[in-house]
């Protein structure tokens, strides 16, 4: 058996491009040194075949490939050569606005225009993958839906929006992106036309679509579940959609045969009240948020499955009852973001083909042995366990409540975040080991369980614990405000 700690990671440091000034100085400098008899300074980088320089600039960020069009004609050649030959446009605005990181009424603009310049150089006639990363609002929802638009006509097979602030919430003073009906051919019927007639709300017009999609990924883009559904039908090769902060999704049917989609994601969506999976291939959840109506049929391929109901007091029932026609047949399952309730006559399924479990627990919670000792025996063929002590203000030593002994053959890999060396932390690896008969490997890292989940984007200040936990709360508390405000709409 091995144990570790965490390590501390040594980043490689990646070499920025010098400035454009820097880049005419030197040239300027090996020019002059070209025409000295004794120069052992020769540019060998511009002798070498287009094909090589463009293999070489493909290599690099696309905010720095864009970067070397200043040194010739010839640069400027292979720039879009480069473009054109990987058809990835990733904005992603780490590098690009490290300079503005403290100045945001110079970094927005600079990230649009940026964007808008790429595009204005692209020639091919395919995207790939079309992301953006940066937390823009709906003050730029004529760039969004522009960009948008050119990646469709490009055939784009995989579109990211990720528009989140910190990489966490969106700022609540300003509204969020909305996601046009138009942009997609669909014309909304009004209100009084829907219910006088049997005229669909939604109906297509022509419009170039998004046939060969096959990666969908917004992040604080509103958008409702009747274009959801409109996208899920129309896309014949749509595998994976993930949403994440869209307060306008109320509901979600993902049902049929026909329907492409393997990998669904849903992040806090505040609003959320139902989902339907039912008849489809579907092999990897997601679900993150309040407690809803969550209805799972017939998905003989769903071997993954991460959700948080965080509102419900009787979470771990009703995730088994949510899951009941599937739990035997799954590989990997994640209950994390919530505080397990210890029930002594709760009754657990078996999971017979369970080989990756994550839990989390608040770390004064002394049952903490008893509900592994209840996950381990209902899973005889588990090979990693990932554990999260949810630390809290007061930390205090705890005395844990004795579970008892069992053993397992199969459990080979033990993780253990929010790990700091207490009695009771001690005893929990005590216990785990003496369960673990031929446990091979145990990790335990001090590492706040919510850098697990959350990425900061480094193009922004990342916050510090205190702020993250500050966050985590800053984001129940919107969650429940709007929720509320909708209940009292409704009612």
């Amino acid at each position: 058996m091995i144990l570790t700690g965490s390590h501390s990671m040594i980043k490689k440091r990646v070499p920025r491009l010098p400035s454009p000034a820097k880049i005419n100085y030197n040239l300027r400098k090996i020019q002059r040194s070209n025409n000295e008899p004794d120069c052992d300074i020769v540019d060998r980088i511009s002798a070498l075949p287009d094909e090589i320089l463009v293999n070489i600039v493909a290599l690099l960020p696309l905010d720095e490939a864009q970067a070397t069009r200043i040194l010739s004609r010839r640069w400027r050649y292979i720039f879009r050569s480069v473009l054109n030959a990987t058809m990835k446009l990733d904005f992603d605005a780490e590098k690009h606005l490290s300079n503005f990181a403290s100045r945001e009424d110079l970094a927005i603009p600079s990230y649009v225009v940026w964007v808008d310049k790429v595009l204005e150089q692209y020639r091919g006639s395919n995207i790939k993958r079309f992301r953006v990363c940066y937390d823009l609002d709906s003050t730029f929802s004529s760039s969004i839906n522009k960009w948008i638009h050119f990646a469709m006509t490009k055939g784009v097979e995989m579109l990211e929006l990720d528009l989140l602030e910190y990489g966490v919430c969106r700022r609540m003073e300003f509204p969020i992106y909305t996601f046009p009906h138009e942009i997609l051919g669909i014309i909304k019927e009004s209100a009084w036309k829907h219910i006088c007639s049997d005229i669909p709300r939604l109906r297509p017009c022509a419009c170039i679509g998004f046939k060969s999609l096959k990666v969908l990924n917004f992040k604080c883009v509103d958008v409702d579940g009747e274009v959801l559904e409109y996208m899920l039908s129309k896309c014949p090769v749509l595998e994976r959609l993930s949403l994440g902060y869209s307060p306008s999704l109320l509901s979600l049917r993902v049902v049929g045969p026909s329907i492409a989609l393997k990998y669904l994601e849903i992040q806090h969506c505040a609003r959320l009240e139902s989902v339907e999976i039912c008849d489809t291939n579907l092999v990897s959840f997601v679900y993150y948020g309040d407690e809803i109506n969550l209805i799972v049929k017939n998905v003989p391929l769903l071997v993954e499955v991460s959700i948080c109901e965080s509102c419900h007091n009787d979470y771990i029932q009703v995730a088994f009852t949510q899951f009941s026609s599937c739990l035997s047949q799954l590989e990997i399952l994640k209950l994390i973001d919530v505080i397990l309730p210890y029930k002594r006559n709760s009754v657990f399924p078996i999971f017979t083909n369970l080989k990756h479990l994550e839990l989390r627990f608040d770390e004064d919670d002394d049952c903490i042995p008893l509900h592994l000792s209840s996950f381990i025996k209902a899973s005889p063929f588990l090979h990693k366990l990932v554990l999260e002590l949810y630390p809290l203000t007061n930390r205090r030593e705890i005395e844990f409540k004795q579970a008892a002994k069992c053993s397992h053959d199969y459990l080979r890999v033990v993780e253990i975040f929010g790990y700091h060396g207490r009695t009771s932390d001690c005893e929990l690896v005590k216990f785990l080991t003496e369960i673990a008969v031929n446990l091979e490997k145990m990790v335990t890292d001090p590492a706040h369980p919510a850098e697990r989940h959350y990425c900061f984007p480094k193009h922004r200040r990342k916050p510090d614990i205190e702020e993250v936990a500050r966050i985590e709360q800053s984001r129940y508390d919107y969650t429940t405000t709007v929720r509320k405000n909708f209940l009292q709409l409704r009612n």
